[in-house]
């Protein structure tokens, strides 16, 4: 992400969205009320006045919105901002109408906060994302016999990108038939991988499955002469899919190979909470009144929040969320923002939104 202007005193920042897991920052840092102002295209009637040579094209402006819902589409790669038009080419567009923006990569927008002023955690997030540059985003290809499901791991959760099935002939057929279906098999998986390596920046290739067809997929794939191929390791996992990528999440695999993607340290953080929890240990506690007091006492290790947690309530609510992470980050304590667009971001929603990992046990 660039951080193109900052004016501060104004509300206003400007950003131009240049990688995937941008848009996952924009869409945690743009809330209702905000005022954005981005290039977008419009529908609108051409012709003449009569409405019979008339038609409807869509072209592109400038618009200024206030925000009243914000959706982060992870399967299109947008985030949509809806809300009311507060400014606009008065030929094409009323003062007051509905308009959708869809942020895509290689988009800038400007957003204003000229109520509230922009919020510590809201500001580091920004810079955070200015620091990563191109966060890396692991590829998991999760394959068992005539069946692979593609999925991406960043820091927008774990997101299915495609699945390939191939029919495998066994008993009736001979040992060739098997070979030859199972090369088909092997080439359609990797074509699918292409796919995903031309549309995405991808740091490492997870080929995992229950069985030993990820090892001889590995092979294939390294034999494949694909340039610029990325790290490519296998894993054995008990099943495919979205349970086969959490199991990949919560053993710390990417973690092993790439640094900079956070969603493994937070399903590891979520396990931690729900097993000090059943434990009853004290070194977890979850719900705002809880956490609260676990802050006042500089107890907090790790602070978790989910984004629809961060995002919901009025102004009141919102500074005093902000003023809770930064004491937490005062007494050296870290804070997380966990998606919901992944496992463990459901299993912390379901815990109230808010929890801690302690550092000790304190009164309750």
């Amino acid at each position: 992400m660039k951080v193109v202007k900052r004016i501060l005193k104004e509300g206003k920042v400007k950003i131009k969205i240049e990688f995937l897991n941008d848009l996952w920052t924009c869409y945690n840092v743009v809330v209702p009320k905000d005022i954005v102002v981005s290039r977008t295209t419009r529908r609108v009637r051409v012709g003449d006045d009569d409405g019979r040579k008339q038609e409807s094209v869509r072209k592109p402006m400038t618009l200024t919105i206030k925000v009243e819902d914000v959706s982060f589409h992870a399967f299109s790669n947008r985030v949509r901002l809806k809300g009311k038009v507060l400014e606009g080419p008065s030929d094409y567009v009323t003062s007051g109408s509905y308009h959708t923006i869809n942020i895509e990569t290689g988009d800038t927008l400007t957003i204003i906060k000229p109520d509230r002023g922009w919020p510590k955690y809201m500001l580091d997030r920004l810079n955070e994302a200015e620091k990563a540059g191109k966060s890396p985003i692991a590829l998991l290809v999760t394959i068992e016999d005539g069946v692979a499901e593609l999925l991406l791991a960043a820091d927008f959760g774990i997101r299915e990108a495609v699945r390939v099935r191939t029919t495998i002939s066994r008993k009736r057929g001979t040992q060739k038939d098997h070979d030859t279906s199972m090369r088909e098999f092997f080439s359609n998986v990797t074509v699918a991988l292409r796919s995903q390596l031309e549309q995405h920046e991808i740091g490492l290739i997870i080929v995992a499955g229950p069985g030993f067809v990820k090892d001889h997929y590995k092979e294939h794939l390294l034999s494949a002469d694909i340039k610029n191929l990325p790290s490519v390791i296998s894993e054995s996992i008990n099943s495919i899919g979205i349970p086969g990528a959490k199991e990949i999440l919560f053993r710390g695999i990417i973690s092993q190979a790439v640094e900079g993607i956070k969603l493994e340290t937070e399903t590891q953080l979520v396990e931690s909470i729900i097993e000090h929890i059943a434990k009853d240990d004290g070194l977890a506690a979850y719900g705002p009144d809880e956490v609260k007091k676990a802050v006042q006492f500089g107890a907090v290790e790790d602070l978790l929040v989910t984004d629809k947690r961060l995002r919901e309530g009025d102004n009141k609510y919102r500074r005093w969320m902000d003023q809770l992470i930064r004491d937490t980050e005062k007494a050296r304590g870290s804070f997380h923002l966990v998606s919901t667009e992944h496992p463990a971001g459901d299993q912390l929603q379901n815990l109230s939104g808010i929890a801690a990992v302690l550092r000790f046990r304190i009164d309750r």
